[in-house]
């Protein structure tokens, strides 16, 4: 679905994207992008650990003064057939804003885009003194397509942007996003849907951070 991120957001920050700009350098064990702006801690950065298991690829790289927005989809994947994706995002206007506000609006438009979705959250964390958010979105069915989507969220609070960061995968259609509707035989891809759902989970608890600004995440140490 291309990460729901709320339409005014999303917009607002596409509208000043520019194409063709030389893309953000990835440290060799993270990708790590930057705004910049003054802060005690230094140039405020968010840092993305590479996604577990087999290769991922870049598909979308786009930024401007007013944020960025990256997709990744696995390498072994068509840039338009994919079944996973991973996009972060940054939103300058909405610097200082509260992550679970953010997602609350997010949720507000689900109805729009599927049929039967169901939310879970918004959980406020504090993480290295920097304001979080977790939340999950169950699609039952993509409107205009035919399967369901279910996407993790994590927001977070910076001093220079709010960053949006989601995991999605698709799932087979259902009129409710809270059920699964493999059908029988098929409990093998059930159980994978399980695990990678539950990688998705620790992957932004344990590797998705805020460096420098106001963050004191003893994991940039190590960065």
């Amino acid at each position: 679905m291309r990460a729901l991120v709320g339409a005014a957001a999303a917009a607002a920050l596409l509208a000043g994207v520019a194409h063709g700009q030389t893309p953000p350098r990835p440290r060799p064990d993270a990708d790590e992008y930057a705004l910049g702006g003054a802060a005690p801690g230094g140039p405020e950065s968010l840092v993305l650990k590479p996604y577990p298991g087999a290769p991922w690829k870049r598909i979308t790289d786009k930024q401007s003064a007013r944020g960025w927005i990256h997709e990744q989809v696995p390498a072994s994947h068509a840039d338009t057939d994919y079944s996973e994706m991973l996009t972060d995002q940054a939103f300058v206007a909405n610097r200082g804003a509260d992550p679970a506000g953010f997602l609350r609006t997010v949720y507000a438009q689900v109805g729009g885009a599927c049929d039967g979705a169901k939310v879970s959250g918004p959980t406020p964390r504090t993480e290295g003194g920097v304001r979080v958010a977790y939340g999950i979105v169950r699609c039952g069915t993509q409107r205009g397509e035919r399967f369901g989507v279910h996407i993790f969220y994590k927001v977070i609070d910076g001093q220079a942007a709010l960053y949006s960061i989601s995991w999605e995968m698709r799932v087979p259609p259902s009129s409710d996003g809270d059920l699964l509707s493999f059908p029988k035989g098929h409990e093998a891809e059930v159980a994978a849907l399980l695990r990678a759902e539950s990688q998705a989970d620790r992957y932004l608890s344990d590797q998705v951070y805020l460096c420098g600004g106001r963050s004191t995440d003893a994991r940039c140490a190590s960065r």
